[in-house]
């Protein structure tokens, strides 16, 4: 569709600037969902989850993109000489093994920065797990309407669809496709809604179980509308599934024992001791 919106004399990605709205509305929505619960956080606690969780999205996208793209990445660690044979040689190299970023790996990545920079400040990471969860969703949201402004991710061809001219992803270009990434923005939000209801109506929500809910739903979907993705060669299979289809099962198992383990404890009690005066 567009690669660059034209502002102010600017040339913005499309995608860049959906993650920024992604951005702005994620933190509109830690403020309403703080507001509901009467908590009285400092914004600033939540900047910085937000960075740290940021750098680690950033990270592990592409280390995941790397492993999807397994026979690439096999070739560049058996073929050093080649790769280090000049400066142009290895940036080309680490463009094309690592140059793509995988949903599912900046989930991990974020959940990991986010995770280290709660323990670290000593936060009640339970707590900010589920304001933060429905923003997952929300903002998932905002970048797959970029992704389909942008060509990536593209959906398999279809008589209902749209035709791509000037993707950057050559296959992508030239064919009718199945707005995939539109689907998937439209079932996020949704999941964002749910997770709030549940967030927002749910008295007996235990404390940091609405994560595990989130990765209850979402790879469900996300297992589905891999079938529709057109994008196979960006993608990597691992035997008749991809690669986000795989993590999509193990995030849900891991989730499901989770809330199994989290509801099947027996809540503590607090034992008065009763001391007799002789």
């Amino acid at each position: 569709m567009f690669s660059t919106l034209d502002t102010l004399g600017f040339e913005l990605p499309y995608y860049g600037f959906m993650v920024g709205l992604g951005i702005l509305a994620c933190f509109l929505l830690i403020k309403f969902v703080t507001m509901k619960k009467r908590d009285h956080i400092e914004g600033i606690e939540y900047v910085c989850i937000g960075l740290a969780g940021g750098i680690g999205a950033f990270i592990m996208a592409h280390i995941v993109y790397a492993i999807a793209q397994f026979d690439k990445l096999v070739y560049v660690l058996t073929h050093l000489d080649r790769v280090f044979s000049s400066l142009q040689m290895f940036m080309a190299y680490m463009i094309d093994v690592f140059g793509g970023m995988v949903f599912y790996g900046g989930l991990i990545g974020a959940c990991i920065g986010a995770f280290i920079y709660m323990k670290v400040a000593k936060l009640d990471v339970r707590s900010y797990a589920d304001t933060l969860a429905p923003c997952i969703p929300l903002f998932h949201a905002f970048g797959r309407i970029g992704c389909f402004l942008a060509g990536c991710c593209y959906g398999i061809e279809s008589n209902f669809g749209f035709t791509y001219r000037h993707s950057l992803i050559v296959n992508a270009n030239g064919v009718n496709r199945l707005p995939i990434q539109l689907f998937e923005s439209v079932d996020n939000v949704l999941i964002c809604l749910v997770l709030l209801a549940i967030l927002c109506k749910c008295s007996n929500l235990k404390k940091g179980t609405l994560i595990w809910i989130y990765g209850l739903i979402y790879p469900v979907i996300r297992f589905i509308n891999e079938f529709f993705r057109g994008d196979i060669t960006e993608r990597g299979y691992f035997g008749p599934l991809s690669t986000s289809q795989w993590i999509s099962i193990f995030l849900f198992v891991i989730s499901a024992v989770a809330l199994i383990v989290e509801y099947s404890r027996k809540p503590k009690q607090n034992t008065a001791v009763n001391k007799e005066v002789a």
